[in-house]
């Protein structure tokens, strides 16, 4: 579908305004566009008839920016970034750089690492460093660009996008399976839990348990809990994106049909200013695009 026409005011306008208000001074900012201070007022006056808004509150020869200013002034100087970025990479084909992703343990082995490999080998001069944690201080680590958590989509001072809701259910391994025909029969195997009771909880109040004695094994995170699994060790807890892998490769069953939805999700964190950095946009652009997809699917965008 053809994308609809933008009404935009003249360019002129939005780098008089932007130079203005980055530099703090209409003579500054005639300097640094090579033109006079008269010509730069009357860019800026003209960009508000366009917009119908007062930018700027004028006291003789000084001036300061209204709200709609600031919010403007910001969104310009991240659209000009943008801009210069794609100028200087018009004759630069290679994404260059590198990039630090937090990812936890089990969806960093389990997706990440298998799902990768193709768009890595795309990049040849981009460079990931993955930090496996689910500390919160990964999050907001001053190295650290993207951040993949399962949580509740708040994080203060931080920019959340969700990237997948996630269903629980149990899972272990076929011959572990073959001795289970209802959830009460979890009461004679051992139950692994990552760190905290909140996803076997969710999942057995929807199947109305609330007095199983339970065996239970607590492993760290969720990749320990998932691998013991595998290994014919007890059952984990689920989901259809962490398991996915082993799950379509007959390494986990599902033994029950019962699925609960979580009270959690799966969300791409990043600081509350989006990095102007091509690289981390690029990263970014390529997890938003595949994280709901199969590890090593030949489809796998970029």
């Amino acid at each position: 579908m053809q994308r609809a026409h933008r009404r935009l005011p003249p360019l002129n306008s939005l780098r008089a305004f932007e130079a203005t208000a980055r530099q703090g001074s209409i003579t500054r900012a005639a300097e640094e566009l090579g033109v006079t201070q008269s010509a730069v007022s009357h860019q800026i006056k003209a960009l508000e008839t366009f917009t119908g808004t007062a930018l700027l509150v004028r006291r003789g020869n000084r001036f300061s920016l209204t709200p709609s200013g600031l919010r403007t002034m910001n969104l310009l100087g991240e659209g000009f970034d943008l801009i210069a970025d794609a100028v200087t990479n018009l004759n630069s084909p290679e994404i260059r750089g590198e990039v630090v992703v937090s990812c936890p343990p089990a969806m960093t082995a389990l997706w990440l690492i298998k799902a990768i490999t193709p768009f890595l080998s795309a990049h040849p001069e981009l460079r990931i460093g993955l930090r496996s944690s689910i500390e919160w201080k990964a999050v907001i680590g001053s190295d650290v660009d993207l951040c993949i958590r399962y949580g509740n989509g708040v994080w203060k001072n931080h920019r959340t996008t969700l990237l997948k809701e996630i269903e629980l259910f149990p899972v272990c391994s076929p011959q572990v399976a073959a001795g289970l025909s209802s959830p009460s029969d979890l009461r004679n195997v051992p139950l692994l839990y990552a760190h905290e009771d909140v996803d076997w909880e969710t999942w057995f109040s929807g199947v109305r348990i609330n007095d199983m004695p339970r065996i239970k094994h607590y492993m760290g995170n969720d990749f320990t809990t998932i691998e013991m699994a595998a290994h014919g060790f007890g059952v984990a807890m689920g989901d259809d994106m962490t398991c996915r892998y082993y799950l379509d490769r007959g390494i986990l069953v599902q033994p029950f049909r019962e699925r609960k939805k979580s009270g959690r999700s799966f969300y791409l964190i990043e600081r509350n200013k989006p990095s102007r950095n091509i690289a981390t946009r690029t990263v970014k652009e390529w997890i938003l695009s595949n994280f709901n997809k199969e590890p090593g699917a030949e489809d796998l965008a970029f």
